[in-house]
């Protein structure tokens, strides 16, 4: 499998599992986390919950649009899940939405974050389903061992010692600094009907300024 490439400025701030669709998008609250900051966004996959199928240029641009809408001065690059939720796409494609340009990614993406280099993906290549992959991680933690499949993924990948894995994908917030892994968490609420989510959402990000890597919660501001 072939990865995107890109070189992106610091600050960047990480997310996943917004799930636009669902009854709840806050890619609004996402996009003004970044611009307060003057950061890059960055979508590790699932920004959509029910476009899960092969889509032309044009009306992933209409989807892009909806989801951006009034978000202004914010540089965003999307990672797309290829398991479920996010578009199919076969390759990189490029938005210029007017007050926000969009990057878009078919797989993982490998990173230059300013000084630091890092493989970024939803984390569907760790495991397929999302809801297994809670279950995995969550047991793995009762039994003593955070981001299991975080780190097993980048053993499988032999990504060299100073890169970092960042995923989403578990909904389950996390950082690593030994391992050099981290989740971004989630920002899903809600399921069909206004009904809540039964994975709670974390509202949580990861941001990359000045080579070093941070988790942290959106209450908690920058």
């Amino acid at each position: 499998m072939q990865y995107g490439v890109a070189f992106i400025d610091e600050p960047a701030l990480l997310v996943s599992d917004i799930h636009c669709g669902c009854g709840s998008c806050k890619v609004r609250n996402i996009a003004y986390l970044a611009a307060k900051e003057g950061a890059s966004l960055i979508v590790l996959g699932d920004l959509f919950d029910k476009l899960h199928t092969n889509m032309d240029k044009l009306t992933l641009e209409r989807a892009l649009s909806t989801a951006f809408k009034q978000v202004k001065g914010v540089d965003v690059y999307y990672v797309v899940s290829r398991s479920s939720h996010d578009p199919l796409l076969d390759h990189e494609m490029f938005f210029d939405l007017g007050q926000v340009r969009v990057h878009v990614y078919p797989s993982a993406l490998v990173a230059q974050l300013g000084g630091l280099r890092a493989f970024l993906t939803h984390g569907d290549l760790a495991m397929r389903n999302g809801a297994h992959a809670f279950i995995v991680n969550t047991t793995a933690t009762l039994f003593g061992t955070k981001l299991y499949l975080e780190k097993r993924l980048r053993e499988k990948l032999r990504l060299p010692q100073s890169w970092w894995l960042i995923m989403g994908h578990t909904h389950i917030p996390g950082i690593d600094y030994e391992a050099k892994v981290a989740n971004t968490g989630s920002w899903r609420g809600t399921w069909v009907y206004g009904a809540p989510y039964w994975r709670p959402p974390s509202d949580t990000f990861i941001l990359v300024e000045r080579g070093y890597v941070k988790l942290l919660a959106a209450r908690e501001g920058l």
